[in-house]
């Protein structure tokens, strides 16, 4: 700072080379030799600030030691692969390799002197180069990382599938990637073979969906076939049994009853062919149970009469409306009590019970037949499968079918040569 002073006749000016200045230098000189104290103190804190500065040195040096140690072993020791590339440009030969771990040089069979300085396109195949890799590059530059599938060309000229996390980092001004590499082989035949195996069930579901057409048609055929020369037999033996009398009105009796249970047979035939491939339907609605089963009395009349039967029917008081199909509900009732029927001795009962339980309805039917042996109840309900108790079972398996469709259960009982018990439960509620 320059400082001004103003001058008088009484001012006196006191230059360098004055007395005065002299003096006061030469007491300063004399004031210092007089304190080596002072100067001792001086290089003492001088000293003890350089250790300090020295050993803070040392210690950043052993941290950084420590760390490099750390990371070092990371990456040596990761199990995945892990490949840094310098990024030199976003072309498919723009990452030059310089360092790898261990997992990297186990992954591509390659030594670490045979990758380190190459270029990361040699590690895959032609098709990928051009396509793959400048796509990578870009990304990169772009976004600073990519994750992506590729596939690695092994030493050994094998391809593996893999999965690749890259990062780039700037580390002095000198852009690098850090690829992680993940091999996918294993998830790559997984989802291979569950397509192959989806392909396979979409065939083979196309082939049975042909396959259930053909049998379709195949039973439509059938039936007509067969439905064509006995309706003009059914008809024709009912204009008999109306025009003839004494045996020859018994005789075309019995061709109407046997014409008809043949069609009831061919008809049970098709439902069965219709249930197997899960077209035949039912179609509900709001029924009193005591009269559905009122109507059926009329149909067995003579049947009963003719081996002296006697059917009871018993229904329970509080019985509520059911939610079913009528029709199909009669042919279960049908099947059911022709069984009991046909394996009852003459002069014997038929017992038919209907209760309330819950919010079920539950239907007994009880004869004193024959009964069903253990073998025969096992495959009681299947169809085609011949049975001592019920020839080929369709009418039972037929049964069944439409319980099911009404989430329904039937059941059976029985002692060989003591009758059996046939139990249908049915929801009382199921409009679904």
């Amino acid at each position: 700072m320059i400082r001004y002073i103003a001058l008088s006749n009484k001012t006196k000016f006191s230059g360098i080379n004055s007395p005065n200045h002299r003096i006061s230098l030469a007491k300063l000189s004399t004031k210092r030799k007089s304190n080596p104290h002072m100067l001792f103190t001086n290089r003492r804190l001088a000293n003890t600030n350089l250790r300090k500065q020295m050993e803070e040195q040392k210690n950043q040096r052993l941290n950084f030691q420590k760390l490099y140690r750390k990371y070092k072993a990371i990456f040596e020791f990761s199990g995945d692969p892990i490949v840094i590339s310098e990024i030199k440009s976003v072309g498919p030969h723009g990452r030059t390799i310089i360092e790898v771990n261990e997992a990297a040089i186990k992954h591509f069979g390659y030594s670490r002197s045979e990758l380190l300085l190459h270029d990361t396109a040699f590690l895959h195949p032609d098709e990928e180069v051009d396509i793959v890799l400048p796509w990578v590059g870009q990304e990169l530059t772009r976004k600073h990382h990519v994750f992506f599938e590729a596939k690695h060309k092994r030493k050994d000229g094998s391809i593996v599938d893999v999965e690749i996390h890259a990062t780039m980092i700037a580390i002095d001004d000198s852009p690098i990637s850090l690829a992680v590499i993940r091999d996918i082989s294993d998830r790559k035949n997984f989802e291979k073979k569950s397509q192959d195996l989806h392909l396979a069930e979409q065939n083979l579901r196309q082939e049975l969906e042909n396959q259930i057409q053909q049998r379709t048609e195949f039973y439509k055929a059938l039936v007509h076939e067969l439905k064509t020369p006995l309706t003009p037999i059914v008809l024709n033996s009912e204009v008999l049994e109306d025009n003839l009398e004494g045996e020859s009105k018994k005789l075309a009796n019995n061709i109407n009853i046997a014409s008809l249970e043949l069609l009831t047979r061919i008809n049970e035939l098709y439902d069965m062919a219709k249930g197997e491939v899960g077209i035949l339907k039912i179609t509900r609605s709001w029924i009193y149970l005591d009269e559905l089963v009122n109507e059926l009395f009329g149909l067995f009349s003579s049947s009963l009469n003719h081996k002296q039967l006697n059917l009871r029917i018993f229904f329970s008081p509080d019985l509520p409306l059911i939610y079913a199909d009528p029709y199909r509900l009669k042919q279960v009732l049908i099947n059911l009590l022709n069984n009991s029927i046909t394996f009852s001795p003459p002069k014997g009962q038929i017992v038919l019970i209907c209760t309330a339980r819950d919010s079920e309805i539950v239907m007994d039917v009880i004869d004193e037949g024959i009964g069903i042996s253990d073998d025969d109840l096992q495959k009681l309900f299947k169809p085609y499968v011949l049975t001592k108790s019920d020839g080929l079972g369709l009418g039972l398996s037929l049964s069944k079918k439409i319980v099911e469709l009404h989430n329904g259960e039937i059941k059976a009982e029985s002692t060989l040569g003591w009758g059996s018990k046939f139990s249908v439960i049915l929801p009382v509620c199921n409009p679904d």
